[in-house]
């Protein structure tokens, strides 16, 4: 029996850790067009969209919202999102408005990785777990015996910054680590002899 026990209270906590990673990972989440939301104001039903289908975000980042015409969201957080909301809100309409913001369904979105890997190519970037610069590598399949495993590139944004990965698989704090954003282009050249 108390084995049992202990065995029931490690899934336990296992699940409660597991989420806490997750609602944390999700709330650093940006919104992107072609995100699909739901908003809720607390008792005010006219006001609360996407309940049955969703609010689907506009390709420049928008989405409509009675009252307030266009709030842009893409680029923010949920957080950020609700309370924009709520302060709009109050301004004029509501006394204390109780905003709620899920996102129903993330907008697709990739990274590349090219060169000297196993298996270049296009790789989906999942919006509910965060992808370091080495996972991104291992997903490729790792490197070919060509590969100049001191030197790879990562285009974000028309920047390219250079990494070593054997430097990248001594860090250990969470925060330290380079992690992927979608559009990024992973380059790994090769090395000549």
């Amino acid at each position: 029996m108390k084995h049992s026990l202990l065995i029931l209270c490690c899934l336990l906590f296992g699940l409660i850790d597991s989420s806490q990673a997750q609602s944390r990972i999700t709330s650093d989440y940006l919104i992107q067009s072609e995100d699909l939301l739901r908003v809720t104001v607390f008792q005010e039903p006219t006001l609360s969209l996407g309940e049955a289908e969703g609010l689907r975000v506009s390709a420049k980042g928008n989405i409509p919202f009675p009252l307030l015409n266009e709030i842009p969201v893409a680029g923010k957080t949920v957080q950020q999102v609700k309370e924009d909301i709520e302060r709009r809100l109050k301004d004029g309409y509501i006394k204390d408005p109780q905003v709620t913001v899920q996102v129903l369904q993330y907008n697709e979105q990739y990274y590349t990785v090219m060169g000297e890997v196993k298996i270049a190519g296009i790789y989906p970037l999942p919006p509910e777990k965060r992808i370091d610069l080495v996972e991104a590598i291992a997903k490729a399949n790792g490197f070919t015996p060509n590969a100049k495993e001191n030197s790879i590139g990562l285009w974000r944004e028309g920047e390219k910054k250079r990494y070593d990965y054997n430097e990248l698989l001594k860090i250990k704090d969470e925060d330290q680590k380079v992690y992927i954003q979608a559009g990024d282009k992973i380059d790994i050249p090769d090395r000549f002899f």
